[in-house]
């Protein structure tokens, strides 16, 4: 299989043999037979102090500038030297500025959560860089190689899901780099064997290693198409021979350092601001007032204790168990998400919930791509999270207020659906409320907020800013909702203006969704 001509890496077309990409070095070994690179020990020594020398002033010149970070995954047939490679660049780096993650199988709490949420949680900041020992193609080869014939579907769904993944990732500040090494199949059986006769070396060939050697055939399939479907512009596949230990390593360390100066030539994108949505066209307040009267105290009461107790048995029940709840509260300044997340928490178990407050990203924060943030708090099966604003800033406030350039909140929208796909593939129960509260009702509760001393901590400045832009929070909370409404993460429109009204409904409409569960 080939990639297209546009999606090769132009800067791969020149370079010695070991560092082109895959596909070329797969094709000129089968025609010509050509031998593996070997190198001697001198010029090794030469090789290796100069390119050891390139990547620590990379790598302090990347601590400086934290103008991105950097991922390399390496994978490899067992006896390819993966290990040996890994162990070289640490000796050759500063052990303060990388780490090093082999994650293996899954364990409990991670198969109950979204298979790319323990990537996420490893991403190093801008300035930083990490080794990943297959890293997210892990979970790729491992079900590849259990899918059943005719299962290329669900492979084509993986495959886009690992590039859409890489692709945000570089437009969010992370070089990613990935190196197969490659050895042929006697070359894998002699190391393999050489490995267990030796009992100081025989505990590293494990049952695994043992079953991918007797599939060769099979591994090295599966590899092929991999590579060649997850080879693109901003993430290409790089073969390396293993036959010779001296020029693998060199080779492994020269695309990681091709990829740190890659990194360090594109300069740091200023945080350009967009326009802010002051006074956008004919754009309808969204309903603020339900239909029908308002509640009376005694009838809110009642219904407010039977919802809280039909919620307080749905998430005790055995049901939850094998699944999780995620809410994430948006909505105008004043329009009571405080309330209503209190009256929710109020019917379940403080050890089975977290609250968590959204505001601006701390310096932190912004050092990680957006999502990084969110996906720490993604629940484990039986486990809530209740977000009070939540990863729809970038669309909302970001947009509105022009922090954010247009791209970046344009390509947001694709980007929290996967987010919100990937929670419900492992049965989350995603609920979304927009709470809407009209300009004359948030004036008076800002009145009344400023008047009683136990509340004048909610109304800042910036809340009374934030009404200048009522328009532009209308127009974006529709198109918000317009590209994020999905069966499985559906927006539901809370009508704030009565905060009994309100309450009510967004208890019921999360009893409603955990019902309706599978």
């Amino acid at each position: 299989m080939r990639l297209p001509r546009s999606h090769v890496d132009e800067s791969a077309r020149h370079e010695p043999h070991c560092e082109q990409p895959w596909w070329r070095l797969m094709k000129s070994k089968k025609k010509s037979g050509s031998p593996a690179e070997f190198i001697s020990d001198d010029e090794y020594e030469d090789r290796s102090a100069a390119l050891r020398d390139r990547l620590l002033d990379a790598q302090f010149e990347l601590k400086q500038t934290r103008v991105c970070a950097v991922v390399l995954i390496v994978t490899g047939v067992p006896g390819a030297g993966r290990s040996e490679s890994v162990n070289r660049l640490l000796e050759w780096l500063d052990p303060k500025l990388i780490s090093v993650n082999a994650l293996g199988s899954p364990n409990a709490d991670e198969r109950h959560r979204p298979v790319m949420w323990r990537y996420w949680r490893a991403l190093p900041p801008r300035g930083r860089s990490i080794i990943h020992f297959a890293g997210w193609y892990d979970h790729y080869i491992r079900q590849a190689l259990q899918d059943p014939p005719g299962a290329r579907k669900r492979e084509r769904r993986r495959i886009g899901r690992i590039i859409a993944h890489e692709r945000m990732l570089h437009e969010d500040g992370v070089r990613v780099a990935k190196v197969h090494l490659h050895i042929t199949r006697p070359q894998q059986r002699k190391r393999l064997e050489a490995l267990e006769a030796d009992p100081l070396t025989a505990w590293r060939v494990t049952a695994e290693d043992r079953w991918a050697a007797n599939h060769y055939g099979r591994v090295a399939r599966v590899m092929e198409r991999c590579m060649s479907a997850t080879s693109h512009a901003t993430g290409t596949w790089r073969l390396v021979d293993g036959t010779d230990p001296r020029a693998r390593e060199i080779a492994v360390g020269k695309v990681l350092l091709e990829t740190i100066e890659d990194g360090l030539g594109a300069s740091r994108r200023a945080r350009a601001r967009g326009r802010p949505l002051l006074k956008p066209s004919d754009t309808p307040a969204l309903p603020s007032h339900q239909q029908g009267p308002e509640l009376d105290r005694n009838r809110y009461e009642e219904e407010l204790a039977e919802l809280q107790r039909r919620l307080a048995l749905l998430t005790r029940g055995k049901r939850f168990r094998k699944r999780s709840l995620v809410v994430a509260f948006e909505g105008m300044d004043a329009a009571g998400k405080g309330g209503a997340i209190r009256r929710l928490i109020h019917a379940l178990d403080a050890r089975q919930y977290r609250v968590i407050p959204v505001s601006a990203p701390t310096e932190t924060e912004l050092s990680f791509p957006y999502l990084w943030r969110f996906w720490q708090h993604a629940p484990a099966r039986g486990r809530i999270a209740i977000f009070d604003r939540s990863w729809y800033g970038r669309v909302l406030v970001e947009r509105v207020r022009g922090f954010t350039p247009e791209p970046d909140w344009r390509r947001a929208y694709a980007e929290i659906r996967e987010f919100e796909l990937q929670l419900s593939e492992r049965h989350a129960v995603v609920c979304k409320f927009w709470l809407q509260v009209g300009l004359n009702e948030q004036r008076k509760r800002f009145d009344e907020r400023d008047a009683n001393r136990l509340k004048r901590f909610k109304v800042d400045p910036e809340d009374r800013e934030n009404r200048r832009y009522y328009a532009g929070y209308q127009l974006a909370a529709r198109e918000m909702m317009e590209k994020t409404q999905t069966d499985y993460a559906p927006w539901s429109v809370i009508e704030a203006d009565d905060k009994r009204y309100a309450r009510l409904k967004v208890l019921r409409t999360t009893c409603e969704a955990l019902d309706a569960a599978p």
